[in-house]
């Protein structure tokens, strides 16, 4: 039953939205197209992305299957790029208007899906928003009294990652936010033993982004033109922190339409049930079709002007946390950390004490 929805929470993150379209939400959406998009630009490249799958029945959590369909991403009305359905393409900026004229300022794109069976879909254009710049990440440490699986009031402590951001860009746009964080914890082995031949490793475990997690800042719903300490991640405090762990963040300047979008989008699965359960909703799209037997779908697509940002949070301001092995082999990741899920003894680039 929730196969279905985890697929949808996956097709959030290339989301977009500009007109509403009422959508009576059946029980059963077998063979329903869903169509998503996205165009991010970053400092230096362009990353395009186009999923079109259709849903199968939920109740016998069957998976979303990928349509066979024509991709086409157009940039100011003119065809540019074919992608493979569900295949992320990066291109170069300068490469990219170098081959198909125009610059990244001018650039406003589009998609165009044909499917086998005759469907033709299109997204309004959507510009690309330059991200604010200047944008500082900070973390805080707090502990919460909490009931423990026994019943008994107890200190936890957590550790927030807060944005601080303009809401304008550099050409004064005035721009929404959305955050993807993730991260990587350095973890030192420490095995309790007298040999003196033991070699001790020092592994760095990826911290994926949580995939039901949206971070949303609307500009249309902020009186001023920045934002303070607006939080972006919360995770136990434990021994993750102990030496060191490196958040990256990933600040997106979207439409205050998409924005909505998500905003809305979250409400519906927030609450019991699926989107596709009575009663019925309301669905924002910017993808219309145009040409084919009338199809029932969901479509959206969006444009993303992206920068990346990190933080090492230390042990001082994290709560000053114990290692996993601080007192005793508790695991056998104390004597090989490249048992613990996503290490690798590679350091990443960016790891600067």
């Amino acid at each position: 039953m929730m196969r279905g929805l985890y697929f949808l929470w996956g097709l959030i993150f290339i989301t977009g939205c500009i007109d509403t379209i009422e959508v009576d939400l059946p029980q059963r959406p077998a063979g329903r197209l869903v169509v998503a998009g996205v165009v991010e630009r970053g400092p230096d490249d362009y990353r395009f992305l186009v999923d079109v799958v259709r849903t199968q029945d939920l109740e016998d959590e069957k998976p979303a299957v990928r349509e066979s369909a024509d991709i086409r991403i157009l940039n100011q009305g003119v065809e540019t790029l074919s992608l493979d359905n569900g295949q992320s393409l990066v291109f170069a900026i300068d490469s990219f208007h170098d081959v198909f004229g125009g610059t990244a300022d001018a650039a406003v794109f589009n998609i165009e899906i044909k499917t086998t069976l005759g469907g033709v879909f299109t997204s309004l254009d959507q510009k690309v928003l330059a991200p604010p710049q200047g944008s500082t990440p900070a973390v805080r440490y707090e502990e919460r009294s909490e009931l423990n699986n026994v019943g008994n009031v107890v200190e936890n402590g957590y550790v927030k990652l807060l944005m601080n951001s303009s809401l304008l860009n550099a050409t004064s746009e005035r721009v929404s936010l959305r955050w993807d964080v993730s991260g990587v914890f350095r973890f030192p082995e420490r095995p309790w033993t007298d040999n003196p031949f033991i070699f001790v490793n020092t592994c760095y475990v990826k911290v994926g982004s949580k995939g039901n997690q949206i971070n949303i800042v609307n500009s249309a719903e902020v009186n001023n033109n920045e934002v303070f300490e607006f939080e972006v991640s919360e995770n136990e405090a434990d021994y993750r922190f102990a030496s060191g762990y490196y958040y990256t963040i990933l600040q997106k300047a979207i439409s205050n339409e998409t924005a909505s979008y998500w905003q809305e989008l979250q409400k519906g699965v927030n609450r019991a049930g699926t989107i596709f359960d009575s009663p019925a909703g309301q669905i924002r799209s910017n993808i219309t079709q145009t040409d084919g037997s009338p199809e029932d779908f969901l479509g959206y697509f969006y444009t993303a002007g992206v920068d990346t940002l990190r933080y090492l949070a230390t042990w001082e301001e994290t709560g000053k946390q114990f290692h996993l092995c601080a007192r005793a082999t508790v695991s056998d990741a104390c004597c090989d950390c490249l048992l613990l899920v996503n290490s690798s003894y590679d350091k990443p680039h960016y790891w600067v004490d």
